[in-house]
């Protein structure tokens, strides 16, 4: 009776498993021998949602990526794709490494030293996939789960862009990917934060007044709706690296306050005293402004209104300078000088066009220009001879060196109108005003040279160190900016503001390569990371308003900002850039507000993750409570239910009856059960691993 039991129960086990899925989340330890060496190793296999091209469109498709560490190694990162995608891999597989290590090495709880192993990652997948940036994301929480020995839940899958703060990029394609991990198991989704909702558009056919038209509409719609309603999947937004491994692991990092915790009042002290200079600079600038145009011969009638046309730029002067006044009154001294600074612009516009039209000058531009060059070359050159040492010098020489790459461009157009001879007045305006800019920008670069002078310096950095930092972050913008490209095409959203976030982010990818060759390395490292942010945002607003988005991006600002400054480190360019984006939110100036919050929480969050001075500890809190409500799909349920029953039917039949003959039980199994149970993607097993691991130590060993 007891093996008529087993059998059944057998029998019922293996047809109630055809109706369930499974995830790939495998990890083996091993060593390998070669006379006295021996090298460690551990890897994992992970799944990874993509998005294909196929004959009915844009379809969701499966990766699987083994994660690979081994030890005696030096940090080098291997990456081998099949099929290759659109984007390469590379650079997301080495910043999901660099994001990894700097948490682990910091990580007090841990011993490991991740710079003694190396990295290799092997993707497969059916097809080829689009983009390869939206595998970071899950590359850093499986590298970081391997240094740690921390077990990954098999029931959650990911999608999202590492960035170099190790927040979570914004990513394309989701209900597509949510299809894929529906096929494989998966009841938990990760996606970016900030991305729970997706437009698509629709095509309806309507008839109205017997005539029949194709409309086709944008239609927005919830993430997490999507997935629960057709495959009881729970979506969970994560906005940093942080947050999907406590997800995937029931691990977090937790950042050591420092002794020396800096506040809101040492970055007072050190920009009060400057935006107190520029405006009285600015206040005495338009003064002799409007008092040189009011007591200039300016051409002013029927048809060459001249002097009216400068009195508008005087205007502008004015109405910069009133602002900046009420921002100095409201303590945003950031703006304020920012403000300023546009006033001391038109000002001195002003004084050059009043001297353009001075009768007897007949070489005022070529001495306007050399004097300009002259005075710009000065200031170029101490911003390229600034020392950095530091996180607060790298900071101040940063901007001080954008500012001086800006003003060279602004030279460069200046000299390419001047020799192509000012043919038009309209000419003559846009040299003048360029010039001014060229002044004003380098009399700056002395200002932010010089306020790093008020904070201790933290961290330690030198040329070498800088210059790879500021490759890797281009090589990161570059993968951004194609992913980015990808998605707008794919979309539609090649008008409007996401492809104006997309064109500067590709300018700023060029300055960012320019400035790197042209020994503005500071310059370079802060260009690519803006360049990162607005091909981010180009992905992220599609089909949303950026006014929507203004309220999440502070609050993640503002956290990075907190968390920079507990770990010791003052992110003075993050909280002048965070002031600024709250004063363009008030002055609803949405796009550029929702950029420099985003801008600024990028600079805070990537210098602490550039800092390796920074301790952490991490600790075990739980997998997060998954609620998920009671979604009974009644078709597939009474199909169950049905079958259940016939099989305790016959279950019920075969102990009654007494039935033991083998082959007359044999004739009870489906033949095909296995292909009904076998697993939907295949195990990589040890003998799997890249042969160059092996062959790398059979040689050098």
């Amino acid at each position: 009776m007891f093996k008529k039991i087993t059998i059944f129960i057998i029998l019922l086990t293996l047809l109630f498993s055809s109706f369930c899925k499974f995830t790939i989340v495998s990890s083996d330890p091993g060593q390998i021998y070669e006379g006295d060496a021996s090298v460690f190793y551990r890897n994992v296999t992970v799944y990874a949602p993509a998005v294909a091209s196929a004959d009915e469109g844009y379809v969701g498709v499966i990766s699987t990526i083994t994660v690979t560490i081994q030890s005696n190694g030096s940090g080098r990162v291997f990456v081998d794709t099949l099929p290759l995608t659109e984007v390469d891999m590379q650079g997301s597989a080495r910043l999901a490494v660099k994001v990894a290590c700097t948490l682990v090495e910091n990580d007090e709880n841990c011993d490991v030293n991740p710079a003694g192993f190396d990295y290799f990652f092997v993707v497969r997948t059916s097809s080829p996939v689009i983009g390869g940036p939206s595998a970071g994301a899950i590359m850093t929480v499986a590298t970081i789960s391997l240094l740690e020995n921390w077990e990954m839940d098999n029931k959650t899958i990911m999608t999202g862009m590492i960035n170099p703060d190790g927040s979570i990029g914004p990513i394309g394609g989701i209900p597509q990917k949510i299809d894929a991990a529906y096929s494989v198991g998966a009841t938990h989704f990760l996606i970016p934060y900030g991305q729970g909702v997706y437009t698509e558009m629709v095509t309806t056919t309507e008839s109205q007044n017997g005539w029949i038209r194709t409309v086709t509409r944008p239609v927005t719609r919830n993430i997490a709706d999507y997935a629960m309603e057709k495959y009881g999947i729970v979506v969970t937004e994560v906005a940093d690296v942080n947050e999907a491994v406590e997800n995937f692991t029931g691990y977090r990092f937790f950042f050591n306050e420092t002794e020396g915790k800096i506040t809101t009042e040492d970055y007072i002290k050190a920009m009060k005293p400057l935006a107190s200079t520029l405006l009285e600079q600015a206040r005495q600038a338009y003064d002799n402004a409007s008092s040189r145009l009011d007591n200039s011969s300016i051409p002013n009638k029927y048809p060459t209104y001249y002097k009216d046309d400068i009195a508008d730029q005087l205007k502008t002067a004015k109405d910069g300078l009133i602002k900046s006044e009420e921002a100095f009154e409201n303590e945003t001294y950031y703006t304020s000088t920012s403000k300023s600074f546009q006033s001391l612009i038109s000002s001195r516009f002003v004084l050059y066009s009043c001297q353009y039209w001075e009768p007897g000058n007949t070489t005022f531009f070529k001495d306007l220009f050399q004097e300009v060059q002259s005075w710009y070359n000065d200031a170029a050159s101490e911003a390229k001879n600034a020392v950095i040492n530091g996180f607060i010098s790298l900071q101040s020489v940063g901007a001080a060196q954008r500012r001086a790459s800006e003003a060279k461009q602004y030279l460069d157009d200046a000299d390419s109108l001047y020799k192509n001879g000012l043919n038009f007045y309209s000419d003559v305006l846009d040299f003048l005003y360029k010039l001014a800019f060229v002044v004003e920008r380098s009399n700056s670069i002395g200002w932010w040279i010089h306020i790093g002078s008020y904070f201790n310096e933290t961290g330690k950095l030198d040329k070498n160190t800088l210059e790879n930092l500021a490759l890797e972050y281009i090589e990161e913008a570059q993968q951004a900016t194609v992913y980015s490209d990808i998605i707008l095409t794919e979309t539609g959203a090649t008008t409007g503001d996401s492809a104006d976030y997309l064109s500067k982010a590709e300018e700023l990818l060029q300055t960012a390569r320019d400035d790197l060759d042209g020994g503005y390395p500071a310059a370079a490292l802060f260009e690519s990371l803006e360049a990162t942010v607005r091909a981010n945002l180009a992905i992220e607003i599609i089909g949303v308003e950026p006014k929507d988005k203004i309220e999440i991006a502070k609050e993640s600002a503002s956290n990075k900002i907190a968390n920079s400054r507990q770990q010791g480190i003052e992110p003075v360019l993050a909280v002048s850039y965070y002031e600024y984006g709250e004063s363009l939110a008030n002055e609803s100036d949405f796009n550029n507000a929702l950029l420099y919050y985003k801008y600024g929480g990028m600079i805070a969050g990537a210098l602490g993750f550039t800092d390796s001075t920074t301790r952490s500890s991490s600790g075990y809190v739980g997998l997060p409570k998954i609620t998920r409500p009671l979604n009974i799909d009644w078709p597939l349920f009474v199909t169950i239910i049905a079958i259940l029953s016939a099989v305790t039917g016959i279950g019920i039949g075969l102990i009654i009856s007494g039935v033991t003959n083998k082959e007359d039980f044999k004739k009870l199994i489906p033949r095909n059960l296995y292909y009904y149970n076998r697993p939907r993607q295949p195990y990589f097993s040890k003998k799997d691993m890249p042969r160059s691991i092996k062959d790398y130590y059979k040689k050098n060993k």
